[in-house]
């Protein structure tokens, strides 16, 4: 507890010895130099979305830490001392961040693949969510139908059952659910979840398509 006390009042000092000097000074880049030091040194730094994206989480995260390094440089005087330690605030930096390099790293991907990848987007989406072909894809529709930013996945549900929704169905499938075991356990015709389902592969392929490009 008392390394971390340590770590914190260094990371204060170093950040507040930046605020110091004028932007765009020598002074003040070698303090911030020495901050963005200590930061990457301290262990503290958060990995946003761990054990996803295989292949490519490492160039997310480098590309993230980067972003996340220039705005502390470009923005060290909207820390507020009186508000919390450095490390909360750069984590809180970083998560944001991390969005930017998953879009980022994710387009230039898409970009660089073979146009017969690119075809697999006008294709059904439970295909590419199952597709044992292409996992990274697979990865990346579940992460954003899990992260649902818009909200659309969560709000779109069966009459009546609010808890059955979209999102909801996707990851029960993804885990290995049969649709007469969802069908039993929820007390809902099998008919009625396939068509709903169906429905909603329609509806939200182009909306997926667009997170990824």
């Amino acid at each position: 507890m008392v390394g971390k006390q340590q770590l914190n009042e260094e990371l204060r000092q170093l950040a507040i010895k930046a605020q110091q000097h004028p932007a765009n000074t020598k002074m003040r880049q070698i303090a911030l130099t020495r901050l963005v030091n200590a930061i990457q040194r301290s262990g503290q730094l958060c990995r946003p979305y761990s054990g996803q994206f295989p292949g490519l989480y490492e160039d997310i995260y480098t590309s993230a830490c980067n972003r996340t390094f220039l705005y502390i440089c470009q923005n060290i005087d909207g820390y507020e001392p009186n508000r919390g330690e450095v490390i909360a605030w750069v984590n809180f930096i970083m998560k944001r961040r991390f969005i930017d390099a998953i879009n980022e790293i994710l387009s230039s991907f898409v970009k660089q693949s073979h146009c017969s990848t690119k075809r697999l987007w006008t294709e059904n989406l439970e295909q590419l969510v199952e597709s044992e072909l292409n996992p990274l894809l697979s990865s990346e529709i579940i992460f954003w139908i899990k992260e649902d930013p818009d909200g659309l996945f969560q709000t779109t549900h069966i009459s009546n059952h609010t808890e059955v929704n979209f999102q909801y169905l996707v990851i029960k499938r993804i885990e290995g659910y049969s649709w007469r075991e969802l069908s039993e356990h929820l007390k809902i015709p099998l008919s009625t979840l396939s068509r709903f389902y169906d429905r909603c592969l329609t509806r939200f392929s182009s909306h997926l398509r667009e997170y990824l490009y």
